[in-house]
């Protein structure tokens, strides 16, 4: 009888050869070399933690995203979905008597999947770091020239880190009920001024900061002419950016814009929080920020702010 042939790979798993293997394996190494100069110890934690330390870290909206299944006493296991909550279980464990602050790199796979699948990569090869208990915006301001200085490491000249303050628009979005706030944010992540309008001429009727706010973006003139003006509520998160400007150089300045409207992430992110693109990829190439509430989701409050880049994106942008 004629052989079956072998099944193929399942969807969003990746056969990777040659040249492939190449430019992420040049990167990887340049990268974990350069977060060690910068002071940064390695960790590598394991593939699969228990579910929970995963749901506890990002929140229950992220279980369809999980890879999960049974060890072997019924004890619900998931493949590793990020790696700043490994991260934060260590700092909260093994490095609990230990004196912050503690600075972490890594480098390795992360698993993740959405309901739809629709032909997105399950497994990403990813690199970053993690500043574990120190809360000062010198931190913020390192954490963002790192990002700049690593991907000048790599070779990529063509970028752009856009930057928001999740204490802009959280502020004015906490004034709407629930159920309106969630349909506002969604308005928001669309970018859909018409029905943000619509929705606030019912719920809040002097709503004109948070219909034109969402939709700044800019360099540091925007960030000037936006603070002339701001309400009181927003002025501690746009003040924050424009000391970030102030330390940034010319050079450093020339890749960073302030997108004041960027609203995914903002019940994780505590403060700073930024996305970073490449020329050539259609789709961030990394993001991080400050996570300042995620630690004493652990047992140990401490203030923390990391980034993540994503190598595989890189690898195809990066020459």
């Amino acid at each position: 009888m004629p052989r079956r042939s072998i099944a193929p790979i399942p969807p969003g798993a990746l056969d990777l050869t040659g040249e492939a293997v190449q430019r992420r394996r040049h990167l990887q190494r340049i990268a974990m070399q350069h977060l060690a100069d910068a002071g940064f110890s390695e960790l590598i934690p394991p593939t699969f933690e228990y579910e929970e330390i995963f749901l506890r870290a990002a929140g229950r909206e992220i279980t369809e995203s999980l890879i999960r299944f049974l060890d072997l006493d019924g004890k619900a296991l998931a493949l590793r979905y990020d790696f700043t909550s490994s991260v934060a279980r260590v700092a909260a464990t093994t490095f609990a008597s230990a004196e912050p602050p503690h600075r972490f790199s890594y480098s390795g796979k992360v698993f993740r999947q959405g309901p739809e699948r629709g032909g997105q990569p399950r497994e990403l090869l990813q690199v970053g770091c993690e500043v574990i208990g120190d809360g000062r915006l010198t931190t913020d301001l390192d954490i963002i020239r790192l990002v700049l200085g690593l991907l000048a490491a790599l070779g990529l000249t063509e970028v752009q880190v856009n930057i928001g303050h999740s204490e802009i628009l959280r502020p004015l979005l906490d004034q709407l009920d629930l159920e309106t706030r969630a349909s506002a944010r969604n308005a928001i992540d669309r970018r859909d001024v018409s029905g943000l309008q619509s929705l606030l001429a019912q719920a809040m009727p002097d709503g004109s900061d948070l219909l034109t706010l969402p939709f700044v973006i800019g360099r540091r003139a925007i960030l000037d002419a936006t603070l002339a003006d701001a309400p009181p509520a927003t002025r501690n998160g746009l003040q924050h950016l424009a000391a970030i400007d102030d330390a940034l150089t010319p050079d450093e300045r020339a890749h960073v814009v302030y997108d004041l409207g960027e609203i995914r992430g903002l019940d994780y992110y505590t403060g700073l929080h930024f996305e970073v693109f490449a020329d050539g990829v259609g789709r961030a190439v990394g993001a991080g920020g400050r996570y300042d509430d995620l630690m004493g989701r652990f047992g140990t409050p401490m203030p923390a702010v990391g980034f993540a880049l994503d190598l595989g994106a890189l690898a195809g942008a990066a020459r």
